[in-house]
């Protein structure tokens, strides 16, 4: 008798984690369909975007676009060019505001894609496109195995001692070499101040979640962890989260 109460416990148990991962798939891709008619609003015309499976997820990209709208973000980098620096471009644009945005591109045909799509929308003058080729990275800006990063000397000569409200890093692939995406915070540290909102995708990885958490302990500023990526800013910052679906 005892084995099978124990037994219908345990299948009680089971089911009831089936059904609470279905309700938060099911939440998710209620916030994604939520996040993407939001984007389809944004931009003037009937548009198609590339988007991959290494493109940011339509939330992931409105609480973006809703950080540089609330925080009044006008200095603005980001890298890993792609439907990110189209919808940016064109909030920048909507919002008519005297704004400064670096993408930073290492793969010269994909800059040359993004390129077009700016063209073709009329939003060419609101982002500067850098191509910077991956390098070995220098040891005052890695992190354990990392090998490589974007080269240091063009990404200088182009943001001088530009000083940025928002970072995007979603470049270089994650792939390339372990830790990839750490260097953004040590090489953009001096430019940036308290205030600076830090937006790294992908920290639903190990290394990209300890990346941001290595960040924090060097910023001593909060970290927000959402499914698939991470948000590390001052905590006076207003949260700028997109709607959640409960």
């Amino acid at each position: 008798m005892f084995k099978k109460i124990k037994r219908i416990v345990n299948e009680l148990r089971v089911n009831q984690r089936k059904t609470l991962a279905a309700q938060e798939k099911n939440r998710y891709a209620q916030e994604q369909v939520y996040a993407s008619n939001k984007l389809s609003a944004i931009l003037p015309k009937s548009h198609f975007i590339p988007e991959t499976g290494w493109s940011m997820t339509p939330k992931a990209l409105l609480h973006c676009l809703n950080i540089i709208q609330i925080q009044k973000a006008t200095t603005i980098i980001e890298f890993g060019s792609g439907a990110s620096t189209i919808y940016i471009a064109q909030i920048l644009k909507n919002q008519g505001v005297d704004a400064t945005f670096y993408s930073v591109e290492s793969d010269l045909d994909w800059k040359a894609a993004i390129e077009k799509q700016l063209e073709v929308l009329g939003l060419d003058t609101y982002v500067s496109l850098v191509h910077c080729p991956i390098v070995r990275v220098s040891k005052e800006l890695l992190y354990k195995e990392q090998q490589t990063w974007y080269d240091t000397k063009v990404l200088s000569n182009e943001i001088g001692a530009a000083i940025f409200d928002f970072v995007l890093v979603d470049g270089p692939f994650g792939g390339s070499t372990p830790y990839a995406r750490y260097s953004a915070y040590p090489f953009l540290k001096d430019h940036s101040h308290t205030d600076t909102v830090w937006f790294l995708d992908d920290t639903g990885r190990p290394m990209e979640r300890e990346i941001i958490q290595t960040w924090q302990a060097k910023s001593n500023l909060n970290v927000s962890l959402y499914k698939r990526y991470g948000v590390m800013a001052s905590a006076s910052k207003f949260d700028a989260s997109p709607y959640a679906f409960q």
